[in-house]
């Protein structure tokens, strides 16, 4: 049987919340004000913990708001301390209250992952904004992504890309990357593929690695940019390296397909593979046809339907879903 290479979304909306500092932007009465966000309990003082290193805390307060923030920090990680996030929240609060712009940022990205207190997305929005109007580009782009997805405030494209656009400038490269997924797919903003390349470019060159995944997608297909084949194998093996499943997909179609790159079948499939186990849907219902027909596999009906039920549990929307139940009737 015949195997054709699918293509995948052309560019998504991925940036992941990140805890990086930046530079600023004006505030927004639509996110709850950050003084309705109580701080959670925890230390606010230095203090001598027992352990086989132990670390003196220094005080943080008024006088040393950016202390809150490290102390906040060593908490997280496990620095010396036992690794505590409700501790580690109670001092970004703590920090955010005495003016710590990078608490704010962490302490909204506690409670948007539910780290030391249960998610609360409205005061995740809130922490975001406050740090954002006091100069940290990544809370900016966070807060962007918040109003993308109408998530702890209403969904609004036209504040989340005028965030991105201050989350760029002030050097957040993830706000360059959502910036110009909103470019690319019109979300917003008119459609400008060509835009939407030079941020995907800019982001990439800072090792974004979401950016170089769209990047390589605008190669692939010529949008934006002269169409680029070679280069498009270049962006998507940086991308694929770093585990990004949609670049291992694409770069196991065009391996399979001989586009850019030397026809390679059993390269393909092991790309397949990692792509799967990444969580490219398309990649599992592929790898699973492999299987099903004996085509670079030998034939396994067991791991077939495995792959395929894989696939359909992933993105039961895929535009090969259809195929993948018709697969798994045989």
């Amino acid at each position: 049987m015949t195997f054709f290479a699918r293509a995948l979304p052309r560019v998504f909306l991925l940036l992941s919340l990140a805890f990086v500092c930046g530079a600023g932007l004006t505030n927004f009465a639509s996110a709850k004000s950050p003084d309705s966000a109580p701080p959670t309990s925890g230390a606010m003082q230095a203090e001598l913990l027992p352990g086989p290193v132990a670390k003196m805390l220094p005080p943080c307060g008024a006088a040393d708001p950016e202390a809150c923030a490290d102390n906040g920090y060593a908490f997280l990680e496990g620095d010396d301390v036992p690794q505590d996030a409700v501790r580690a929240l109670g001092y970004f609060a703590q920090g955010c209250a005495f003016g710590s712009m990078r608490s704010c940022t962490m302490a909204g990205y506690a409670y948007a992952q539910g780290q030391g207190a249960a998610a609360n997305a409205g005061y995740a929005a809130s922490y975001y904004n406050r740090a954002c109007d006091g100069g940290e580009a990544t809370a900016c782009s966070n807060l962007g992504l918040a109003y993308a997805g109408g998530v702890g405030v209403g969904e609004n494209m036209v504040q989340a890309n005028a965030l991105f656009t201050k989350a760029c400038d002030g050097g957040a490269v993830g706000g360059c990357a959502n910036l110009g997924a909103s470019y690319a797919l019109g979300r917003g903003v008119e459609r400008d593929h060509g835009v939407a390349a030079k941020l995907f470019r800019k982001a990439c060159e800072a090792d974004n690695i979401h950016a170089c995944y769209n990047l390589g997608v605008l190669y692939r297909d010529g949008l934006g940019v002269a169409q680029d084949h070679a280069r498009a194998i270049d962006l998507f093996n940086r991308a694929c390296a770093a585990d990004d499943a949609g670049a291992c997909g694409n770069l196991a179609f065009m391996t399979d397909d001989g586009r850019g790159v030397e026809s390679d079948r059993q390269r393909a499939l092991s790309l397949f593979d990692k792509a799967c186990r990444l969580g490219d849907a398309e990649s599992c219902f592929t790898l699973g046809r492999a299987f099903q027909t004996g085509n670079g596999r030998e034939n396994d009906d067991a791991r077939a339907k495995e792959l395929l039920q894989r696939a359909l549990s992933l993105d039961p929307n895929m535009g090969s879903a259809d195929a993948a139940r018709k697969a798994l009737q045989r």
